[in-house]
């Protein structure tokens, strides 16, 4: 459970072209909402290309300008892209399974998931 303030973002399948634009709408209705933290689960992401390496760091963009704290927890997949192309952590708050994002938030909130609908 998340704080108030807080919510899930949780991406599922593939993130690339298909879906880029599905995950900016996502997080930009995240910062309508008026969040203090999100959490990014790519646990379940099985493929992630450039397209949404880069829609990633678009959406970090988009809610750091909105003084919203992130966390991701990458699956194998994601953390193998980031790793790759981005060697110095782009994501201040990267943690391996969502239990320990939830520690680091503490309370309740919201989940939207996204998922490639191909898959």
């Amino acid at each position: 459970d998340l704080g108030e303030g807080s919510a899930i973002l949780r991406l599922t399948g593939e993130i690339d072209m298909a879906v880029r634009g599905q995950l900016a709408d996502g997080l930009e209705s995240l910062v309508r909402g008026g969040l203090e933290s999100v959490v990014i689960d790519g646990t379940e992401i099985t493929f992630m290309d450039s397209t949404g390496f880069h829609a990633l760091v678009d959406g970090k963009r988009l809610l750091h300008e909105q003084g919203i704290r992130i966390i991701l927890v990458a699956s194998p997949q994601m953390r193998r892209i980031l790793e790759l192309v981005a060697p110095e952590p782009i994501f201040a708050a990267r943690v391996d399974t969502l239990e320990e994002a939830i520690v680091l938030l503490n309370g309740t909130g919201t989940t939207q998931t996204i998922s490639d609908p191909n898959v």
